[in-house]
């Protein structure tokens, strides 16, 4: 297994219901994309494992889709499973690092053996309750996952800065910036290929150093 990829998904109330759609539609749609199918098949063992997680209040998170394996030929499949994804989690704080928290434990039970480890949250906001994210995302990164972030700016002009300096961590970790909702399957799709394609110089450039 290439990568384990655990996307987390911002479900807080500062996402509405359109909001949310266009994030799991922004995953369906990049991974129904040939060129990130290719960049799946062109890893050393053309698989990967993918889960997804929605959060919001540190009582309130989901996990919606336990891992499955993905391989160039299965993408499709899986962007249509991402397509008629539901909406499990609704309103509530913002509280990254409790998200970390459960994701940390989901990344402990990945069934496969996997290369790299990857945490990737997405989001428009900082944390606004639970336990702060970095001392979590710390722990993360000493049990070898990387943590990266995908901002969505549309709420807070400054949270790709907060998801820089206390989100992210670990070998090549790096943040992707969608100017909003809209531009998420952009992003998501960059985001995605940066990290198939391990682009280590380039994102070493913008890894913190927690």
């Amino acid at each position: 297994m290439d990568v384990a990829l655990l996307l987390a998904l911002d479900a807080s109330s500062s996402v509405d219901r359109d909001e949310y759609f266009l994030q799991t539609q922004g995953i369906s749609e990049a991974f129904a994309d040939p060129e990130v199918q290719a960049a799946i098949a062109a890893g050393p063992s053309r698989t990967i494992a993918v889960a997804v997680l929605s959060w919001s209040h540190p009582t309130r998170q989901h996990l919606d889709l336990g891992w499955q394996k993905v391989t160039a030929e299965t993408a499709p499949a899986f962007a249509e499973t991402m397509a008629n994804l539901p909406r499990y989690v609704e309103g509530g704080g913002t509280a990254l690092g409790a998200a970390l928290g459960r994701a940390g434990i989901i990344m402990d039970n990945v069934p496969f053996q996997a290369m790299r480890r990857v945490i990737d949250v997405s989001g428009d906001g900082k944390t606004s309750a639970g336990p702060l994210p970095a001392p979590i995302r710390d722990a993360l990164v000493a049990r070898g996952v990387t943590v990266n972030g995908l901002a969505i700016v549309n709420e807070e002009a400054d949270v790709d800065s907060y998801y820089t300096a206390e989100v992210i961590g670990g070998p090549g970790a790096f943040v992707e910036v969608a100017r909003d909702y809209e531009d998420f399957r952009r992003a998501i799709k960059r985001k995605l290929l940066r990290e198939l394609r391990q682009e280590p110089l380039v994102a070493e450039l913008t890894a913190p150093r927690p």
